[in-house]
């Protein structure tokens, strides 16, 4: 018996580091999946004292996590011999949600597979538990729209408070948008949030104000997508940018990419917890001349690549 679940990378279009306190993000799927399967084995032997066994190369170390919190949550003291293999296209540690990708669609794969059960609400809770673990204090944004796709308007006010609106894709109007690879951070989501909270403590007053800016900013980006006014949408980009940068998680390199494209009348934001030491992750860019997109790409040795959004959430590809 096998069963495969998959789920999809997200985008942060703007508000990501300010959900963490309470302000609102405003975050997309998008057409890039990581697929687990989670195959029944005869036998335990060769498999660790966990019940599974693991092929993979996105890191056992989360996997692992997945299954102690899903174990803890349905009061289960062994697996079935249990084989977990995990192929993705989602770009890793570039700020597309891949380890909130790989947690909800392990803890949704083995549901399926130990408990026969399919709750969509329960896997968010279990990925968000799960990314707790990865990234210290995460907001919860990032598990619920890969679990519930399209395009989510998310506010955390506590853990056990949390505003998730889906919002339908017909009366917005989002343009082409695509990504250039920056390059990998050096440092993990986890080290950025933390970045930003000690920056927090430090300059209290300044950061509120930057964290209020950005507020109103996702605010007027999804207003220009709901009036389908594309000067509006650029200057909340750029100014939810520039409070990206005031937080101080936009490397050299994403900085200079960002400011050619806002040069040619576009605009272009991290899209993820960034970085500063080297790359800050993948950059979302918009502007109406691909041809200067992929001579900027170029010019910095950075993938271009196209990217759609409001896709699917997470769901069951095969259970036989």
């Amino acid at each position: 018996m096998s069963v495969i679940v998959s789920s999809p990378g997200k985008i942060h279009l703007l508000g990501e580091h300010a959900v963490v306190y309470g302000k609102p993000a405003l975050l997309a799927a998008i057409d890039k999946r990581l697929y687990v399967k989670v195959r029944r084995l005869d036998s335990y032997q060769g498999i660790a004292d966990t019940g599974v066994r693991i092929k993979t190369s996105e890191g056992e170390k989360l996997i692992f996590e997945c299954v102690s919190v899903f174990k803890k949550a349905f009061v289960i003291k062994k697996f079935p011999p249990l084989e977990i293999n995990v192929s993705s296209n989602i770009s890793t540690g570039s700020g597309l949600g891949s380890s909130a990708a790989l947690s909800a669609s392990v803890i949704g794969a083995l549901m399926k597979s130990v408990k026969n059960i399919w709750n969509p609400v329960r896997i968010n809770e279990l990925a968000f538990e799960v990314e707790k673990t990865a990234h210290g204090n995460p907001s919860g944004a990032d598990n619920t729209t890969v679990v519930f796709g399209g395009l989510v308007w998310y506010r955390r006010e506590f853990d056990f408070l949390k505003s998730i609106w889906s919002l339908p894709l017909s009366p917005y109007k989002i343009p082409p948008f695509f990504l250039i690879d920056s390059g990998r951070p050096k440092e993990s989501t986890k080290e950025m949030v933390e970045s930003v909270g000690l920056l927090y403590k430090r300059r209290e007053g300044v950061m509120e104000s930057v964290f209020s800016d950005q507020e109103l900013q996702t605010k007027k980006l999804l207003l220009s997508f709901r009036k389908d006014n594309r000067s509006e949408m650029i200057e909340a980009l750029k100014r939810g940018e520039r409070n990206l940068e005031k937080m101080g998680v936009v490397g050299v390199k994403a900085y200079k990419i960002i400011r050619e494209i806002e040069g040619y009348g576009g605009a272009a934001k991290i899209c993820g917890a960034g970085g500063k030491k080297e790359g800050s992750g993948m950059i979302l860019c918009c502007l109406h001349n691909k041809s200067m997109l992929q001579k900027i790409a170029q010019k910095y040795s950075a993938s271009l690549l196209p990217i759609r959004l409001g896709e699917e959430g997470i769901r069951v590809e095969q259970n036989n």
